[in-house]
């Protein structure tokens, strides 16, 4: 059973939703835990001194499990032109990715 993923928040960090889980479509596809865990909203945060907006989510098509991860940094509530768009099919990759904008965001 998909478990919720371990992230690392800074202090200063808003987390407006956290349904991010460990399932990984690319390695155990299931139709039924697909259409559970993965959605547009999978995690949102807010570094309310930056004014910007980390939103995750999962698009595509479920039942044919075509899609990607795609993580927006949104500055400004600019959500027509993000500040930078991140996709990837792998779990693995789209959470590094995040953790590593979480860790940027810690320092600065």
């Amino acid at each position: 059973m998909p478990t919720i993923q371990k992230i690392e928040f800074p202090f200063d960090c808003n987390i407006i939703n956290h349904n991010f889980y460990d399932y990984d479509p690319l390695l155990s596809f299931s139709k039924t835990t697909s259409l559970q865990y993965l959605s547009e909203d999978l995690f949102q945060c807010t570094f309310p001194e930056e004014n910007i907006v980390i939103d995750l989510g999962w698009y595509g098509n479920i039942a044919n499990n075509k899609g990607e991860f795609k993580l927006y940094m949104i500055q400004n509530e600019n959500w027509e032109i993000p500040l930078k768009v991140f996709q990837s099919k792998s779990l693995k990759e789209i959470k590094s990715t995040l953790q590593k904008i979480l860790e940027y965001y810690s320092r600065n």
